[in-house]
């Protein structure tokens, strides 16, 4: 009996997205958000904007954040559900997005809220409690809760 080894690149994941991939990310998001805070240009808010919209259509492996800074952390066996880092990337992406719109329209305060709860969520993240995965968590738990009733 014989068995088949499946080969993939090394950033190919079948549902499971390794914790040194995800700590990339969150490290890419942080930098751009201290860079566009100490230079009060919000505008580059995009560059992550731009990032979390290409890796959540096309995958992980075109994430640049995750290719140039993943590295940086050890490899890691742990890993993160693909479902639970889509839904964390559409919270940066809201995020994101908000605070571009209140810098766009001359709103700072609007503006700094969003940048504020995005700072937050990614510094809470990177030392290990992901906000997203616990509201996410609740979310699966309303909706059963709902479907059961």
């Amino acid at each position: 009996m014989t068995t088949s080894k499946l080969i993939s690149s090394d950033y190919d994941c079948i549902d499971e997205v390794p914790l040194h991939r995800v700590r990339g990310n969150q490290l890419g998001i942080l930098i751009s958000v201290i860079v566009a805070v100490a230079t009060q240009q919000l505008w580059i808010l995009i560059l992550p904007l731009v990032v979390q919209l290409i890796s959540r259509t096309y995958g992980v492996k075109y994430n640049l954040f995750v290719r140039l800074l993943s590295p940086l952390f050890p490899r890691s066996s742990v890993t993160e559900s693909r479902e639970l880092l889509r839904f964390n990337q559409l919270l940066a992406i809201l995020f994101l997005s908000f605070a571009l719109i209140g810098y766009a329209i001359g709103s700072i305060v609007f503006s700094s809220i969003f940048v504020g709860f995005l700072t937050v969520a990614v510094i809470l993240a990177l030392f290990g409690y992901c906000p997203g995965c616990f509201i996410y968590f609740q979310w699966k738990q309303f909706r059963a809760k709902r479907r059961a009733s």
